[in-house]
């Protein structure tokens, strides 16, 4: 009866529960490198002036058309025209019907469409002003605010008056978001 007392306790003590088998190797992800604090004003303004981004920003601003037959035009069109006569780039039939002087003919700017529109691109160039602000966002990027400015070239200050004139006598403010590559910062958007 000892003995099966004894073999008794000595089975209730085995078969109570094994403590739980700890994993004692883990497995961590990589470390995503930190990004750093962004570019300084200096920096910001040099990565601007080279980036791609800003010279198709508002690019369509650089350009003007105009159609090839008075008859159709509106009187901004008709002020834009006699800017243009003025300083040699057209000039106008008897019958109404715009053309190209030699001057205009031999610069590739005057692209004419064979649906009688006239496209002159570009009238002006962008020129950053500078960098006003830099500042880091929550998601990892930059946030850099700037001015830059149309500077006209030899066809875009011939318009004396008028929308086109207007639109290249003004300094512009924009925003770039800039973003971390994992070596250097770049140029994400202009807005």
């Amino acid at each position: 009866m000892k003995r099966v007392a004894f073999l008794l306790i000595f089975l209730a003590a085995c078969g109570g529960h094994e403590p739980a088998a700890t994993n004692t190797s883990t497995t961590t992800a990589p470390a995503k490198p930190a990004t750093p604090p962004p570019p300084t004003v200096a920096e910001a303004k040099t990565l601007l002036e080279n980036a791609p981004e800003l010279g198709e920003f508002q690019f369509t601003d650089a350009a003007y058309s105009l159609p090839m037959q008075t008859s159709v035009m509106n009187d901004p069109t008709r002020a834009a025209l006699k800017d243009l006569q003025r300083a040699g780039w057209l000039a106008v039939d008897g019958s109404g019907g715009v053309m190209l002087t030699p001057k205009a003919r031999d610069d590739k700017r005057f692209l004419l469409r064979a649906n009688g529109i006239l496209d002159i691109v570009p009238l002006a160039k962008k020129e950053l002003r500078g960098v006003t602000d830099v500042r880091a966002n929550p998601d990892g990027t930059a946030t850099a605010d700037f001015a830059w400015a149309w500077i006209a070239n030899d066809v875009g200050n011939a318009f004396t008056t008028g929308e086109v004139h207007d639109r290249f006598m003004r300094s512009r403010q924009s925003r770039a978001t800039l973003i971390w590559d994992g070596k250097t910062w770049s140029v994400l958007r202009i807005e």
